[in-house]
C-alpha cells in the first residue's frame, strides 16, 4: 500500500469527493468520513479503473492521486495475485458512492459493533473505524496477502480494528455484532452470519440468485440468530465471495445439438442485453444462469441460458433463431415470467425481497412482502 505522495495535497480531492456524495443524498455523518479518511493511503501503486485503464503511481503520481478520489471502483488485484494470468479482477476498492450507500443502509448507531466480510484494501474498515472507533470494528479477509497489506495500511493511518485472515463465510471465534456488511456477492447467505448477531441486527450484502451471475442486488436484511428478512435496495454488482464464485452452469458449447429450433420475431436476446430486465428475470425465474458467447463466423454474440437444476439450455441469436435443448423450455419460461411481471404492474427491484431461514436451510424470494413468495431454494 502506498503512503503519502510527495508534494501532493489530497485534502482538496477528498473534500470534493465528500461534497459529491452529499449532493447525491448521502447523509452528512457518512459523507464527512470520505473527507476524513484518505483513500489513497489504502491503494497499491498500480490500480485499474472501471474502463480497465492502468494507473501507475511511479509513472504519473498526479494522475494516480486524482483517480484515487474519483467515484469509481478501482481494481487492486487481478488473478488472485498470481502472475501471468488473464487479468481477471479479484479484489477492488469499491466506488465511494456504493460504499456510502451500504453504510447508510446498515443504519449504524454509536453503540453498534460491526463485522465486515471482505477487508480488501482496508479502506471501508477505516471508514467504519472513523465512525465508531476501531474497537467496535472487526473485518475478515480470505486472502492472506491482502489481509496483511490492509492491516499495515490501517495501522499506518492510525486505525486498529480487529483484522482477521480467514473465510468470511464462517465467523467462528469472532465476537457478537450488531451489523454485518459484506463487500462481496453471495447467492447463499451463510447461516454463520446470523448466529453471532447480538439481538436484532442487520446484514447488508450484495446478493444474486445464482452463483456467477454478472449482476445482483443489494440485500438489506433485518436479522436475528435464526432469521433474516428484508428487501432489495436496487441493483448492485460486486465481485463474488471466493467460496461462491463458481458459475451456476457453464455455457452450452458450439457442439451442443438442439432438440428444437424456432424462428421468433425481433431479437430474442433483447431482455438479456438490458441489465435491469435481466436482473428482474433472475428474480422472477429460479434455477438458471446466462451469458454471452460469440459463435464461429458470427458478427453478433448469442445469449446463452443454462439451467442449474438439469441439463437444459438455450441459445438466442440476433437473427431471431432460438435453439433449445433438454426438458426445460427456458426461453418460454422467461417469456411467461415477463408477462406475469407486467401483469403485476411491473414491480421494481425494490419490491422484491429475501427471507433466510437457517433452521430449514431455505432462502425464499418474494415480491410485495414475505407472504407473496415466488420461489425457494435450499442452501
Amino acid at each position: 500500500m502506498s503512503g503519502h505522495t510527495v508534494g501532493m495535497d489530497h485534502v482538496p480531492l477528498a473534500q470534493a469527493l465528500a461534497a459529491r456524495l452529499r449532493s447525491q443524498g448521502t447523509p452528512e455523518h457518512i459523507a464527512r468520513l470520505f473527507a476524513q479518511v484518505p483513500r489513497h493511503r489504502f491503494l497499491p501503486d498500480t490500480v485499474w479503473g472501471e474502463d480497465r485503464t492502468r494507473y501507475d503511481r511511479a509513472a504519473d503520481p498526479a494522475e494516480w492521486m486524482r483517480v484515487a478520489y474519483t467515484d469509481q471502483a478501482l481494481t487492486t488485484q487481478r488473478d488472485d495475485g498470481a502472475p501471468g494470468g488473464m487479468g481477471v479482477p479479484t479484489s477492488s476498492s469499491s466506488a465511494p458512492s456504493v460504499m456510502a450507500r451500504m453504510l447508510a443502509a446498515a443504519g449504524i448507531e454509536s453503540a453498534h459493533r460491526v463485522l465486515e466480510i471482505g477487508t480488501g484494501t482496508g479502506y471501508n474498515a477505516a471508514l467504519l473505524s472513523q465512525l465508531l472507533g476501531s474497537g467496535s470494528v472487526a473485518t475478515v479477509e480470505i486472502d492472506p496477502e491482502l489481509a496483511g497489506a490492509a492491516r499495515a495500511a490501517l495501522s499506518a493511518a492510525g486505525f486498529h480494528p480487529d483484522v482477521r485472515t480467514g473465510d468470511g463465510e464462517r465467523t467462528g471465534g469472532l465476537p457478537s455484532y450488531d451489523r454485518l456488511i459484506a463487500t462481496c456477492t453471495v447467492s447463499e447467505v451463510p447461516a454463520a452470519w446470523l448466529r453471532h448477531m447480538r439481538g436484532r441486527g442487520r446484514i447488508v450484502t450484495p446478493w444474486a440468485p445464482t452463483p456467477g451471475l454478472p449482476g445482483g442486488v443489494l440485500a438489506v436484511l433485518d436479522a436475528t440468530r435464526n432469521h433474516a428478512q428484508g428487501r432489495f435496495e436496487g441493483g448492485l454488482s460486486f465481485m463474488w465471495a471466493r467460496g461462491q464464485r463458481r458459475p451456476g452452469r457453464s455455457a452450452p458449447g458450439p457442439e451442443a445439438v438442439a432438440d428444437s429450433t424456432e424462428q421468433v420475431p425481433g431479437d430474442p436476446r433483447e431482455p438479456w442485453l438490458d441489465g435491469e430486465r435481466a436482473l428482474l428475470l433472475s428474480l422472477l425465474m429460479p434455477g438458471w444462469s446466462y451469458g454471452l458467447r460469440m459463435g464461429e463466423d458470427a458478427t453478433d454474440p448469442c445469449v446463452w441460458l443454462a439451467s442449474t437444476t438439469c441439463s437444459s439450455w438455450a441459445r438466442l441469436h440476433a437473427d431471431g433463431r432460438v435453439e433449445q435443448g433438454g426438458t426445460r423450455a427456458l426461453f418460454e419460461e422467461a417469456d411467461r415470467a415477463w408477462r406475469i411481471w407486467e401483469g403485476w404492474n411491473r414491480p421494481a427491484v425494490s419490491d422484491f425481497g429475501l427471507t433466510v431461514d437457517p433452521d430449514r436451510q431455505t432462502q425464499t424470494v418474494w415480491v410485495h412482502g414475505p407472504r407473496h413468495s415466488l420461489w425457494s431454494v435450499r442452501g
